[in-house]
């Protein structure tokens, strides 16, 4: 069988024009769910600013690169998706800019009283100052629609082993669905998103179906189900990014993804770290 289709990317927009307007740029910084000299932990940029969880963000960003950031989205509060929100305050600390960081309820939690309550660093929801720290925490109304710098933003539940959330981020040409942690069910999204492009998992391969139900994880036959119940809602197919992948199950999931890409006719590839996307 052929090797799973890799993403292509785009021109990157930073050379444009900056009277023009931009499309919207993706970059891949973490692809897998453990950690390695050769493997990052889930994280993502959208057009340098806005960081979609932030698993294994310092260490694939210069400190020039960190500096850039203005917002944080936090899918759900299980560490490999949260746990550089501590180094990077401790970038930001000096900078005199405030990040705001989004997440439900129970992920905010976590941050607060796990992360940020001062004993493993400062407390950057006070540091330097009350009225101007590094970190504010934005609380996520999930099904309403807000506004996180020049993006529409919508959260939606999914199913995952703790309370999880994905996000829609809408720009003015393209609608970007991020799934963060999902297992089967994540379709149920489909009725309040319609995504061009999905960002989203697939953690175990199709003989690990037993292990993805158990951690409430996603495998390629589980991808098939939620795309055709995609194109059923919306009578179309999204672009599809697929990333989160174990690494002793990458090789088996690059395959299997492949044969869901050639069965469905649909444009899925699989994510590798440092990739650079324009979308849609």
């Amino acid at each position: 069988m052929a090797e799973a289709a890799e993403c292509v990317a785009g021109a990157d927009s930073r050379e444009q024009s900056p009277n023009r307007e931009r499309p919207m740029e993706l970059r891949i910084l973490g692809v897998h769910n453990m950690e390695s000299r050769d493997t990052r932990l889930e994280s993502h940029v959208v057009d340098d600013v806005l960081a979609l969880d932030v698993g294994g963000l310092t260490r694939s960003l210069s400190f020039e690169e960190q500096g850039r950031l203005r917002a944080v989205i936090l899918t759900h509060r299980h560490f490999d998706h949260v746990r550089d929100i501590v180094p990077l305050g401790l970038t930001m600390r000096n900078s005199g800019v405030t990040i705001d960081v989004y997440g439900i309820s129970d992920t905010l939690h976590f941050v607060k009283e796990k992360l940020l309550d001062g004993t493993l660093y400062p407390n950057f929801l006070e540091f330097p100052s009350v009225e101007n720290p590094v970190f504010k925490l934005r609380e996520v109304e999930l099904y309403k629609p807000f506004r996180v710098l020049d993006y529409t933003v919508t959260g939606v539940s999914v199913p995952h082993a703790v309370p999880a959330a994905g996000y829609q981020i809408e720009s003015a040409d393209v609608k970007l669905f991020y799934t963060g942690d999902a297992g089967q069910g994540v379709d149920e999204a489909w009725k309040h998103v319609s995504p061009d492009v999905l960002l989203t998992e697939v953690t175990f391969g199709n003989e690990g179906a037993d292990l993805a139900g158990a951690a409430v994880h996603l495998t390629p036959d589980h991808l098939e189900e939620a795309l055709v119940a995609f194109q059923k809602q919306h009578g179309r197919m999204p672009r599809v990014i697929v990333g989160h992948m174990n690494p002793p199950w990458e090789d088996t999931i690059r395959k299997e993804v492949e044969a869901v890409r050639v069965k469905l006719g649909a444009d899925i590839c699989v994510a590798s770290a440092d990739m650079r996307l324009t979308l849609p």
